[in-house]
C-alpha cells in the first residue's frame, strides 16, 4: 500500500471534558443528548463556532441527513451520581470543526458550572483533557490549547492481518432502510455504513477517501461469513425539546463474530471505531469496538 496516498484521510480532537457532581441527582440511561444541550448552551456566546457546529442542519439547507461535524461520546450508563463523582464524556471534533476548539474550551470554561438534567442539579467542570493523549488543556484557569493536538484516521488505513473478528456494539445501532430500523444487521451493513460515513464527513468538512477502494470493500464484504449474531433491541425513548414530543431512539446492542479474508476490511472497522456508524452518532449512538485474530 502506498503510505503517501491512504485510503482515508480525516482530522479529529478527542476533547475528553470531566465535571464533578455538587449534587446527587438521577439521569436516564443514555446522556447523548443531555449533554449536547449543555455543550451548546455554554457555546451560544460564540455564535459564529455555535451556528458551523449546532445549526449544521440550516446551513445545509435544513436537509434531514446533514452530517454533523462533531460526536459526543457520553458516559457508561449510571443511575445515580453522588456528590463528588465524576461525569466523564468526550466530544470529537472533526475535520474543519477543529478550527472552532478554542471557543468551544474558553465557553466550557467560562462557565464552569452547569445545570444538568430535568432537575437542573450542579456539575463543576474539573478540566479538559486531549481524548486520546490525555494532555492538559485546561484546568483552573490555565489554558494550554497546544495539547490539542489533531489526530487523523489514516493511521488506521493499513491493513491489519486478521481471519476472525468480533464487533461489540457499545452503544445503540441505528441504521434504517425503507423507514425501518434494521435489526439484523450483516457485515455488508457494517462496512456500507462506514464507507459512506466518510465519504459524506470528508466532502463537507475537508480529508479525503479513495472512492474505488471504498467500492470494491463493500464489494468483498459479501464473502465475509457470520459465525455468530447475539444482537438485541435496546428500546429507548427521548424527549425532543424541538418537537416537543417523545422520540424513539432504540437500536440494536450486543455481538457479531465473522471470519474470512477481513484483513481488506480492517481498515473501514478501526475507522468505525472512531467515527461510529448509523444514525444519531453525533449524539453517541452506533459506537463499537473491534477484536482480531488470526486463524
Amino acid at each position: 500500500m502506498n503510505r503517501q496516498a491512504p485510503i482515508f484521510s480525516l482530522e479529529y480532537l478527542p476533547l475528553l471534558i470531566r465535571l464533578e457532581c455538587k449534587e446527587t441527582t438521577r439521569f436516564p440511561a443514555f446522556l447523548g443528548s443531555t449533554l449536547h444541550g449543555v455543550t451548546g448552551w455554554a457555546l451560544l456566546q460564540h455564535s459564529e463556532s455555535y451556528a458551523y457546529l449546532f445549526e449544521n442542519r440550516r446551513l445545509g439547507g435544513a436537509k434531514q441527513d446533514i452530517v454533523n461535524p462533531y460526536i459526543i461520546e457520553p458516559p457508561r450508563p449510571k443511575s445515580v451520581y453522588y456528590t463528588g463523582d465524576q461525569l466523564c464524556f468526550k466530544l470529537v471534533l472533526l475535520g474543519d470543526a477543529i478550527h472552532y476548539a478554542r471557543h468551544l474550551v474558553t465557553s466550557l470554561a467560562q462557565v464552569q458550572r452547569f445545570g444538568i438534567g430535568a432537575e437542573r442539579k450542579i456539575f463543576e467542570l474539573t478540566d479538559i483533557l486531549h481524548g486520546n493523549q490525555y494532555g492538559l488543556i485546561w484546568k483552573q484557569g490555565q489554558l494550554d490549547m497546544n495539547a490539542a493536538t489533531p489526530e487523523n484516521i489514516s493511521v488506521h488505513a493499513l491493513q491489519d492481518h486478521a481471519s476472525w473478528c468480533s464487533i461489540h456494539m457499545v452503544t445503540p445501532v441505528r441504521i434504517r432502510r425503507g423507514g425501518a430500523l434494521v435489526q439484523e444487521i450483516n457485515f455488508p451493513t457494517i462496512i456500507r455504513s462506514i464507507t459512506r460515513r466518510i465519504q459524506t464527513l470528508t466532502e463537507r468538512y475537508g480529508g479525503y477517501m479513495n472512492t474505488d477502494i471504498s467500492m470494491k470493500a463493500c464489494e468483498l464484504a459479501s464473502h465475509v461469513r457470520a459465525v455468530s449474531a447475539a444482537l438485541y433491541l435496546n428500546q429507548m425513548h427521548r424527549y425532543s425539546n424541538r418537537k416537543k414530543e417523545s422520540v424513539d431512539w432504540s437500536g440494536m446492542l450486543g455481538t457479531l463474530t465473522f471470519e474470512g479474508e477481513l484483513s481488506p476490511f480492517t481498515p473501514w472497522l478501526n475507522a468505525a471505531r472512531v467515527l461510529h456508524i448509523g444514525r444519531n452518532s453525533t449524539l453517541g449512538c452506533g459506537q463499537m469496538d473491534v477484536v482480531y485474530r488470526s486463524m
